[in-house]
């Protein structure tokens, strides 16, 4: 892996993350309010069968109030992005400050990475529809 100077659309990219993800720890009341007025997940009401996504609000409600356990039981991949996110989101505009670099990934990933991902998903979905 090599590294390459951040450009500027990259450094105000990791700052509007880094905004978003304290937004989101601050409107985390508001979460709780909403969350049970979105509209069910339609492939679940159509077929029966939950979405890889199925859980996502739930998850990242258990997640924002600290339950991990509980977040990672409902759907593991969405509380992994969901932290990566708000981790993520913290950790970017220190590091465009501080550090100023950014990895440099081949494109297209390479074929087993994709196969690994698509692994990834369905396992998490098998889980999903396993604890539904």
């Amino acid at each position: 892996m090599t590294w390459r100077p951040l450009t500027l659309a990259e450094r105000q990219l990791a700052y509007v993350w880094g905004g978003l993800a304290l937004a989101t720890f601050a409107l985390r009341p508001l979460w709780t309010v909403l969350a049970p007025h979105l509209r069910p997940c339609v492939l679940r009401e159509v077929t029966g069968l939950p979405c890889p996504t199925c859980g996502a609000t739930r998850g990242a409600l258990a997640l924002l109030e600290g339950r991990l356990v509980d977040a990672v039981l409902i759907n593991p991949l969405v509380t992994v992005a969901a932290a990566a996110f708000l981790l993520g989101g913290l950790a970017a505009p220190v590091w465009a400050w501080r550090r100023g670099t950014a990895p440099t990934y081949p494109i297209p990933l390479p074929g087993w990475s994709r196969l690994g991902i698509v692994a990834v998903v369905l396992a998490n979905w098998a889980w999903v529809i396993v604890n539904a």
